[in-house]
């Protein structure tokens, strides 16, 4: 392995950026905007959640203590679903 990413954790997309989905291309514009605004001092807390192919939900969080990542969760939640709350129209909740 080469020395510079030894202690770097990396994740590698076998695919070009060209043969890439136009989904994996927008979760990727999404990180990539979240890392550029952190890095610029945008951000300085985040909660994030993510479910990924096997079912398994993680939450992801930057916080400075637990009432704060709790309330950001909490406000992510509310706009989830005011979102797609039932008046929308891409909500159904009778999941058929």
């Amino acid at each position: 392995m080469d020395k510079e990413v030894q202690d770097m954790k990396v994740v590698s997309f076998n695919n070009s950026q060209e043969e890439l989905s136009d989904d994996i291309k927008s979760r990727l514009e999404i990180v990539d905007s979240l890392r550029k605004r952190v890095k610029d001092g945008e951000i300085i807390e985040f909660v994030g959640a993510s479910l990924d192919t096997s079912g398994n939900a993680v939450i992801w969080t930057s916080i400075g203590d637990i009432a704060g990542g709790v309330g950001l969760f909490e406000i992510g939640k509310h706009i989830l679903i005011n979102q797609y709350g039932p008046e929308g129209e891409d909500f159904d909740f009778t999941g058929d």
